[in-house]
């Protein structure tokens, strides 16, 4: 047991970091500290530390370095992080829908009811050790070498942009043909390892900047939707008072949420090599999106399914 209050793994079994921290790349050294700070937000957790920002601090933090192995092609190591993240999300939904039913001033019982959920779930994960599991997965598997080239980011980010290109395609096209919850949220898990990715590349000469901004606007879209499914699950199952007002936010999500996938179609061109509006005025019909689809895949030579 160390000072920070949560035990540290045997030392063999911990990936040691280079002393002379001169020798690491820039990437590298924002990765370890992205390592430092899931460390430290783990240890508070771990000494009863449960706010919602530790715990957010924390899955943002090894979105960051789950994003960081991907660049570098440690697709092992990236989906450790990614599940330890994933460990931790009911316990994060729930703290997010006791906040938004303070903001709806939902009925006090209501608000009773998922403080007793919280209470809970911290107590399952208490008894779990979660905190400890994750925290020697970060020790072991967060930090990865990186190519020896000082153009490897450069050379990596390009191929990325186009394959990225091209699984977004598909994902677009699914979620238009088709926009339920299913294939709205497997678009949202796309786009958002795109976007920490580009943000690896910010302080770059061939950073996209804009292309973050509104890869973060159509997260939030696809992400309202899926946070109020998931509450208006919740206040099904716990018989919940604010039920109607609770369903009808639902239903304004899923409205913005189904329509967004048709005005996505620029997003394909900005990742390949062309900066078009991500959001169009415009909302074509899901024949037309797909055709626009295909001719910005064809321009920039990437494969993409028949029509």
């Amino acid at each position: 047991m160390n000072n920070a209050g949560y035990s540290q793994p045997a030392r063999s079994s911990v990936r040691s970091r280079p002393k002379d921290t001169r020798h690491l790349s820039a990437e590298d050294d924002r990765a370890a500290r992205y390592q430092t700070v899931a460390l430290h937000a783990l240890a508070k957790l771990s000494a009863g530390d449960v706010r919602p920002k530790t715990v957010h601090r924390l899955r943002t933090h090894l979105r960051r370095l789950q994003a960081y192995l991907e660049l570098v092609g440690e697709h092992r190591n990236a989906e450790i992080m990614a599940n330890c993240a994933s460990r931790l999300s009911s316990f994060r939904t729930l703290q997010v829908f006791e906040r938004y039913l303070t903001r709806l001033r939902a009925a006090p019982s209501d608000i009773r009811k998922v403080k007793d959920c919280i209470r809970k779930k911290r107590v399952k994960l208490d008894r779990s050790q979660v905190y400890l599991k994750i925290e020697r997965r970060v020790r072991r598997h967060a930090l990865s070498p990186t190519p020896a080239s000082p153009d490897w980011m450069a050379d990596r980010m390009e191929k990325l942009r186009r394959e990225h290109a091209e699984s977004l395609h598909e994902r677009i096209s699914e979620a238009t043909a088709n926009p339920r919850r299913k294939t709205l949220h497997a678009l949202r898990l796309k786009i958002k390892p795109i976007r920490y990715q580009e943000d690896w590349a910010l302080d770059q000469a061939y950073a996209r900047p804009e292309i973050v901004s509104r890869l973060k606007r159509a997260q939030s879209v696809l992400g309202d939707y899926e946070e109020r499914a998931q509450f208006r699950k919740l206040a099904r199952t716990l018989h919940l008072k604010s039920y109607a007002r609770i369903l009808k936010d639902w239903r304004r999500a899923k409205t913005r949420a189904r329509t967004l996938p048709a005005k996505l179609t620029g997003l394909i061109d900005a990742l390949a090599g062309r900066g078009l509006r991500l959001v169009e005025s415009g909302l074509p019909s899901n024949r037309t999106t797909s055709h626009e689809l295909r001719l910005a895949m064809a321009r920039y030579g990437v494969a993409h399914p028949p029509a």
